[in-house]
């Protein structure tokens, strides 16, 4: 008798090849015939479309994958793909350069066959070095192991501010139009996954590392386009005016907008090029500060850090707008 499948792991990947083996085999080592693995090749370019055609051809269980393969269109056009040719119940997502940890698989299907919570959010380790990684300190959000109400610990996920994707695997019954913003490559998580916390009721925290994210050299740099820069500030003004996410609580929506605010402020300090602000939405930011500062679930040193950036008269109004 044939196992039901329980959980789709989509992995887009484009120009990956020198790590796209090591995910795999991750995967491979934990592979039972309740997962498929859905791999998106975005027009690649080098040899990440050959690498991963190998490995199922080389796969015990070449049957639990799906490979697809598009013109190259981004991370968010690629992950919608594999969303779509996902009819299992669960979906979780993971990056063509991370690992999956011992015991990924095995602690979902558990979790998904005990409770079937409309979300499931795990721990993680961050690593440069593979050979370091067992000896990597686990990271966790800010709350108990086991079953919860989404309502109740929504709050400290949104002051987290960690929005990573693979941080989190949802019931796909629950958000069956889930998408991520096509054409946004930059912040597009923070657009898309607060979504699954409003849809949710029920959640489960599994206080176990079992994601592996690599951290590159740059990865503590910023790199972001005019273009992406103008998208996420119309991100802001649609959150800030409830025009996106309308039925987001006001708390969760005041948090969202406070890390948004110190992204701008980091965005500013660690770039030559010009990303200023448009006055209307210095003057929100401003407003928003404000009327937050003394709120607890947002952290001092960074309200303390945009106050005194705002204060400098260094963000130049730009001919950018909403």
């Amino acid at each position: 008798m044939q196992s039901q499948v329980l959980l789709s792991l989509v992995v887009p990947f484009y120009n990956a090849a020198d790590y796209l083996d090591q995910l795999l085999m991750s995967v491979e080592t934990q592979l039972t015939a309740q997962v498929q693995l859905v791999l998106v090749c975005d027009g690649a370019t080098d040899s990440s479309l050959a690498v991963a055609q190998r490995h199922i051809a080389r796969s015990n269980k070449p049957e639990c994958y799906l490979l697809l393969n598009q013109a190259n269109s981004g991370v968010s056009a690629a992950r919608n793909l594999g969303i779509a040719h996902s009819t299992d119940s669960y979906i979780g997502f993971a990056d063509a350069d991370d690992v999956l940890l011992p015991g990924y698989i095995p602690q979902l299907l558990s979790v998904i066959t005990a409770h079937q919570p409309d979300l499931i959010e795990i721990g993680f380790k961050r690593f440069t070095d593979i050979a370091r990684l067992p000896t990597a300190k686990p990271r966790y959000l800010k709350h108990n192991a086991g079953n919860h109400q989404v309502k109740h610990v929504a709050p400290a996920v949104f002051q987290s501010n960690r929005w990573f994707p693979w941080l989190r695997i949802y019931r796909k019954a629950m958000a069956p139009d889930f998408r991520f913003e096509p054409g946004v490559a930059f912040c597009e998580d923070v657009m898309a996954i607060p979504t699954l916390y409003l849809r949710a009721n029920t959640l489960h925290h599994l206080r176990l590392p079992l994601y592996g994210y690599r951290e590159h050299a740059a990865s503590a740099s910023f790199n972001v386009s005019l273009t992406q820069h103008q998208q996420l500030q119309q991100f802001y003004a649609g959150v800030c005016r409830a025009q996106l996410y309308p039925d987001l609580p006001q708390q969760w929506r005041k948090i969202l907008l406070l890390n948004l605010a110190y992204l701008f402020y980091s965005l500013q300090r660690g770039q030559i090029r010009d990303t200023s602000l448009t006055p209307q939405l210095r003057q929100d930011i401003k407003t928003l500060l404000l009327q937050q500062f003394f709120t607890p679930r947002f952290s001092l040193r960074k309200k303390l850090a945009l106050a005194r950036y705002l204060l400098r008269r260094n963000w130049q109004c730009a001919p950018l707008s909403y």
